[in-house]
C-alpha cells in the first residue's frame, strides 16, 4: 500500500467513527510515521501524545494539538494484505482516540481494541 493510500485509509477510518465521538474530538491531529517504533519489545502501531479531553481544564487554552501517530511500517509488517492493513488502521485509530478521551490501556484492550 502506498503512503498516500495509507493516509486515505486513515482518514476514512476516522470518518467511520460514530458522530458522537467525532464531534467531541478536539485539538487533535493524526500523522503518519514510516519509522519502526517499539515500546520495549513490542512494536508500536499507534501512539497518542497529549492531554486527554477528560483531564483538560482552563490551563489547556492555547495548547498545541494533541497527536495520534500511526506507524505505517509496523502496521504493514503485521498484516498479510491490504484488507488486513485497513482493518488494523481502523482498530489502531479507535484505540488511540480512546486514549484521547481518557481511557486507560486496560479498559481499551478489554473493549477489544
Amino acid at each position: 500500500m502506498t503512503k498516500e493510500e495509507f493516509k486515505r485509509e486513515a482518514e476514512a477510518a476516522f470518518s467511520c467513527l460514530p458522530e458522537e465521538f467525532r464531534k467531541n474530538v478536539s485539538n487533535l491531529e493524526i500523522v503518519l510515521d514510516d519509522s519502526a517504533a517499539k515500546s520495549g519489545e513490542a512494536l508500536l502501531l499507534g501512539l497518542y501524545s497529549g492531554v486527554p479531553v477528560s483531564e483538560r481544564g482552563t490551563f489547556y487554552a492555547g495548547a498545541l494539538p494533541d497527536k495520534i501517530t500511526l506507524f505505517r511500517k509496523n502496521i504493514e509488517s503485521i498484516c498479510r494484505n491490504d484488507g488486513e492493513v485497513k482493518r488494523e488502521i481502523k482498530k489502531t485509530i479507535i484505540h488511540e482516540i480512546a486514549h484521547h478521551f481518557g481511557m486507560d490501556e486496560r479498559t481499551i484492550r478489554k473493549a477489544g481494541f
